[in-house]
């Protein structure tokens, strides 16, 4: 998926959450508990599988991965107030982080024009190398031309999305494919907008059935933005709907309801012992909306424990994967930014600027395996860990049986066949895995190829932020 433009390299990097590995043994290439196939018995396509190896029923329970930390410190609030300021500071701090759309960062038209001139000249040199193949010849060209068109939106430009959209990279549904096409791996595709995320509208076509966004998180076209997004509202407005100017109580959303996603959140009207009424984006203004009283709603912010965390983790366990949140659904980088906004912490949507947020992040390039195993294994007995390698991102579990275990939105792995090519196993959602998937392919292990870690938790000193724009 796409962010700001302005980012690229960036973006390529970390974008995938498609990368997977192979086998489960924990230092072979070959599961020895298996036949080894002949060389003609290496499977040709992708096989689909429930779940991923080594992984049995109670290790996709967070009860069992909670009794493992330390009795004294799972229930502990992680992060006091001085932490939190500095997460804040820093997602805004770093390239790709985030962007307050009630800012006027990236309303700057200067900016805009060379973010959208970057993002298209970017693909055309991927689609005229051959590294990018169109679905429709000269689409991308076609998508140039109402590029060039588009006017800048003048008036009010904040608008809340009142359904599930997608957000694409360049105005056009025509596809972005690498070769041997994958129709579930859209280039075009950057990101989706949940219920509730407020937009900034940047520019229009003339014809006004594309609008450029920026959600803060990520920049991309919408298509037909009357029928996803709401009115057009000022920033005063806007503050008012999101119940921050005045302040007014809010409800988390803590798991998928009908069409709100978990992680979103809403001004709370009332609640009784039957429903709760929450103040959401319509059509054409706030509706109200009301939901039965066991809703998974949270009136405050979760508290953010090791067990919250873990807890509300697994209760997305097998969703769906999607690249760059084809039909709604979560990479890798979505899953983790919803987790987290249920806790009122807010990450980027790129999984390598994930990666550097934390109260502190460690770079594991250059260590060896067993040195990397102790350090992750020793700060998740302090914290909540994320694990990132380039293309995937995951929230670390812990050990059991001398293999390490993590959770995460992920496509597919890859298992070695000894004389043939290596096998995708295709997941496509959030599933457990261990560490040693991929071992022995060309992709290497996820241990191997893990470069860093995002540490969430107390932090004897933190690091200065040098700017907050």
């Amino acid at each position: 998926m796409w962010f700001r433009a302005s980012l690229i390299s960036i973006s390529l990097s970390v974008a995938a959450c498609n990368t997977g590995g192979g086998k489960p043994d924990a230092h072979a290439g070959a599961d020895p508990t298996l036949p080894t196939p002949a060389p003609s018995e290496c499977p040709t396509g992708q096989l689909r599988e429930d779940k991923a190896p080594n992984v049995a029923p109670e290790l996709e329970r967070a009860e069992y991965w909670l009794a493992k930390l330390p009795a004294a410190t799972v229930d502990a609030e992680l992060l006091d107030p001085a932490e939190r300021e500095y997460l804040a500071a820093r997602v805004a701090e770093l390239p790709g982080g985030w962007r307050d759309p009630l800012g006027r960062a990236g309303a700057d038209p200067q900016l805009v024009e060379r973010e959208l001139s970057e993002r298209l000249e970017w693909l055309r040199g991927r689609v005229s190398a051959g590294a990018y193949v169109e679905t429709s010849a000269g689409a991308l060209e076609q998508a140039a031309a109402q590029i060039q068109a588009a006017e800048l939106i003048e008036g009010p430009q904040l608008r809340f999305v009142v359904e599930e959209t997608q957000l694409w990279c360049v105005p056009s549904t025509e596809g972005l494919y690498t070769d041997p096409i994958d129709l579930d791996f859209d280039r075009n595709r950057c990101a989706s907008l949940h219920p509730g995320e407020l937009v900034r509208g940047l520019r229009a076509t003339p014809d006004q059935a594309w609008i450029y966004v920026d959600a803060g998180h990520s920049v991309g076209w919408v298509e037909h933005p009357a029928a996803a997004l709401g009115p057009a509202i000022d920033p005063a407005t806007a503050r008012a709907q999101l119940g921050v100017e005045p302040a007014a109580p809010r409800a988390w959303v803590t798991n998928d309801f009908e069409h709100l996603r978990a992680g979103s959140s809403f001004v709370l009207l009332s609640q009784d012992e039957a429903r709760s009424t929450l103040l959401v984006p319509g059509p054409t203004g706030p509706i109200e909306r009301e939901l039965p009283i066991d809703a998974p709603l949270s009136t405050t912010a979760l508290r953010f424990s090791q067990r919250a965390v873990f807890e509300q983790a697994f209760a997305l366990l097998d969703q769906p994967y999607g690249w760059g949140g084809r039909e709604g659904q979560r990479d890798c980088s979505r899953y983790l930014f919803d987790l987290f906004a249920q806790f009122d912490l807010r990450l980027a949507r790129n999984s390598g600027v994930q990666a550097q947020l934390g109260t502190r992040s460690v770079d594991l390039s250059q260590l060896d395996e067993a040195s990397k195993r102790a350090q992750v294994r020793a700060a998740a007995r302090e914290g909540v860990v994320l694990l990132y390698m380039p293309g995937h991102i995951m929230l670390y579990l812990g050990e059991d049986g001398g293999l390490d275990y993590g959770i995460s939105a992920l496509s597919e792995y890859l298992v070695p066949c000894p004389g043939g090519p290596d096998t995708v196993h295709r997941l496509d959602r959030v599933a457990v895995t261990t560490l040693e998937l991929g071992r022995g392919t060309e992709r290497t292990a996820f241990i191997e190829r893990i470069s860093r870690m995002a540490v969430f938790g107390p932090a004897p000193e933190l690091p200065s932020i040098e700017s907050s724009p």
